[in-house]
């Protein structure tokens, strides 16, 4: 069973045929993609960014609606968009499994209600809640369950109004890119690295679901900082510096190692940590997890020139560049309108966009 959005605000006889455009909201920007059918199969339409004012949204709590409203009102004066997908901030989100009783479907989220507050540091009446069957058998079934504060969820809902936005599903970001990346038949497990501005994102997804997730507060403004500290030049500069040299440089300028290393040793640290916790720790139901199988990374940071042969030493599990596109269509058949390394901050619209299509 699929898992629905978090809200469906029409009846699905009313929107299904609505052009309907992923929208990643970060801290840092708004991203959007338009899936179109057409007879070669799913087709890029319109897509774009815009900066969000920095302080907006921290960690992503929204702390001034009017302004990420008035933002949403350029996007829609520019854009013209209308029915859009909206991702909500992992930070905030609490993920779970649950084991239950062999139910009615219809029974199941009632069930799940009542065991709510035993999984989060919150009230029932406080939170959000959805859930997908990630198993089952003569007499269990077995939920993958995702929880967000009420009033965050809320606060987003906030900023569309009167914008001419409107807002028909919303969903967690790390649920998207796993829709984008990982084809829905897979089995295997994936760890994914979603390398962005401000943090960067890990999770391990298997069969069509997110099964653990962490934030790591090191992005790519952070390794801008870094170079323009340790190489005393101006933040631009070293956007620059960053964009033309990554990490392949490191080896022969000591300042410029100074700078990328001391940030992308810690990218490569969690990983490594997260890779061990998940291949050495049973589930909370004592069975021994599957393998990964492959790191996949993505975000607007991940194209930093030989980060991911840096990333990739002496690891074990491949670690790829992820194709966003590899739901969307066969790249045999279809040359995206997009490039590779531009499609990669994407992958969470791209996920959203195709999550209202299938």
């Amino acid at each position: 069973m699929k898992r629905s959005l978090f809200y469906k605000f029409f009846p699905p006889p009313q929107f299904l045929q609505m052009p309907v455009v992923g929208l990643d909201i970060s801290d840092v920007s708004l991203r959007f993609i338009e899936l179109t059918e057409t007879r070669k199969g799913l087709t890029i339409g319109r897509f774009g960014e815009h900066d969000i004012p920095k302080g907006t949204i921290e960690s992503g709590t929204i702390k001034n609606v009017t302004v990420l409203r008035d933002v949403l009102i350029d996007l829609k004066k520019k854009y013209n968009l209308g029915f859009v997908s909206v991702s909500l901030p992992e930070e905030k989100a609490y993920l779970f499994d649950l084991e239950l009783p062999k139910m009615k479907y219809a029974e199941l989220r009632g069930a799940i209600e009542l065991q709510v507050e035993d999984h989060v540091p919150l009230k029932a009446s406080e939170v959000i809640f959805d859930y997908e069957i990630i198993g089952e058998d003569a007499s269990t079934i077995k939920v993958n369950i995702s929880v967000l504060p009420r009033a965050l969820v809320d606060s987003y809902l906030e900023a569309f109004s009167e914008t001419g936005i409107t807002p028909v599903a919303l969903e967690i970001e790390v649920h998207s890119i796993m829709h984008a990346v990982i084809p829905p038949d897979d089995e295997h497990a994936y760890m994914v690295v979603d390398f962005g501005r401000t943090r960067t994102g890990i999770f391990v997804a298997e069969k069509g679901a997110v099964l653990f997730t962490s934030t790591v507060p090191v992005g790519g403004d952070a390794l801008t900082n870094s170079i323009a500290k340790n190489l005393n030049i101006s933040h631009d500069e070293a956007e620059k510096v960053k964009r033309e040299k990554g990490v392949t440089d490191r080896l022969v300028d000591e300042n410029l190692s100074l700078a990328l290393m001391s940030m992308v040793s810690i990218l490569r640290d969690e990983i490594a940590k997260h890779h061990t916790y998940w291949a050495t720790h049973e589930d909370e139901y004592g069975k021994k997890r599957q393998e990964i199988h492959k790191i996949y990374l993505c975000g607007g940071e991940a194209n930093l020139l030989g980060l991911r042969d840096y990333l990739a030493e002496g690891f074990s599990v491949p670690i790829e560049m992820a194709n966003v596109l590899t739901n969307v269509n066969s790249l045999e058949r279809y040359v995206p309108e997009i490039s590779f390394y531009d499609s990669l901050r994407y992958a969470t619209a791209i996920g959203l966009a195709l999550r209202h299509l299938k």
